[in-house]
């Protein structure tokens, strides 16, 4: 896709007017760094960042049974929500590869709203209406939606300059509610992907803008500035979380990826992967993902090979980056079942075998609101 056929989100011209790096992702021309990915990845850890994610797909599915309906397509126990709680999902096809990660929130008694990666939003949102019933209507609301996210230990303060502070004080972890930003309806979540405390505000298109520079404007007293993807990877990867076509495939499942706690083999209710998955289980994933630290300056990136002390080849790099807050190179992959002990290993960087050493996660304290 060439530069003049990408997509562009409802805040595109902002991105260009703060003079930000745009590269093509998913389909949009995106912002991949402003001021720098390591300045922008400490002052999210630091003070506060602002990320445009309106690339991401939101789909809607109403009707009375609409949150039973989703159940059967996803891994994760949605008897658990509450009203307006948000949960972590993955969607697994007959084999129980990861179509896609995502959240589902019960937005209400008869609509179950869900957030999808920008690369999947079509195929997920395929698959979702060929396995749903006639019973509930599914809806894209991907182009009518802006999706903003306020992220680091400064957010709640900045927020609270744009809407309801009390509600937004009272905000759990993982949960979400209506409440206007800046007199704009929204649905504003306390959900993120960078380990800190932040919120994610999904808002009309139109009015992305106008929440976009206030945000930044109300904020900037207190070091809030723009973040692009670059930043974002560096964040999630400091976590640990997955990336999907990274850590996460339609050939990868989420017990390979140690995501087992997303999975509830033995609940009642089926999914789709559910017997393909238990199968699993019983036997043993036959690699599994591991965290490390590479120690030397060089980066592990995606497709690198890992190799045993005793040079045979182990798995390899999913993702890999510079962490500026522990000051070396960090990376996730995928090891053998027989070398998932091993403590330390080499990384082939071009021609050369550089030691690495198992990591625990997160590589960097989460700071998420309990």
């Amino acid at each position: 896709m060439t530069g003049d056929n990408l997509l562009k989100t409802p805040l595109y011209r902002c991105h260009l007017q703060l003079g930000a790096r745009m590269v093509p992702f998913a389909g949009y021309e995106m912002p991949v760094q402003y001021s720098g990915v390591l300045d922008e990845t400490k002052a999210v850890r630091a003070q506060a960042g602002l990320f445009d994610v309106s690339h991401m797909g939101q789909f809607s599915v109403r009707g009375k049974n609409s949150l039973s309906e989703v159940q059967r397509l996803v891994t994760n126990d949605l008897s658990k929500l509450g009203l307006g709680q948000a949960q972590y999902n993955m969607l697994c096809n007959e084999k129980g590869g990861v179509i896609d990660d995502l959240v589902v929130y019960k937005r209400s008694e008869t609509e179950t709203f869900i957030c999808v990666n920008a690369s999947n939003r079509h195929t997920d949102f395929e698959w979702m209406r060929s396995h749903l019933s006639s019973q509930v209507q599914l809806e894209d609301q991907s182009d009518s939606t802006a999706l903003i996210a306020l992220q680091g230990p400064q957010s709640e303060t900045i927020l609270a300059t744009a809407c309801d502070a009390f509600v937004l004080k009272n905000l759990k972890f993982y949960w979400a509610a209506e409440t206007p930003v800046f007199a704009h309806p929204a649905y504003v979540s306390r959900t993120g992907y960078t380990g800190e405390d932040g919120f994610e505000l999904y808002i009309s298109a139109k009015d992305a803008i106008e929440v976009w520079e206030r945000l930044l404007e109300n904020g900037r007293k207190l070091g809030l500035v723009p973040t692009g993807l670059g930043a974002r990877d560096t964040l999630r990867l400091e976590m640990g979380y997955p990336l999907h076509g990274h850590e996460l495939s339609t050939a990868i499942t989420p017990l390979e990826a140690g995501l087992n706690w997303v999975v509830k083999l033995k609940q009642p209710f089926d999914f789709i992967g559910k017997a393909a998955l238990q199968a699993q289980a019983a036997s043993g994933p036959e690699r599994l993902l591991r965290a490390f630290v590479v120690e030397d300056r060089r980066i592990a990136r995606q497709g690198y090979r890992l190799q045993s002390s005793d040079k045979k080849v182990m798995g390899e790099v999913t993702s890999g980056t510079m962490s500026p807050h522990r000051q070396a190179p960090i990376a996730l992959g995928f090891v053998d079942k027989a070398h998932a002990s091993d403590e330390r290993f080499f990384v082939e960087v071009r021609e050369a075998l550089v030691p690495a050493a198992t990591a625990k996660l997160p590589f960097v304290p989460s700071k998420t609101k309990k």
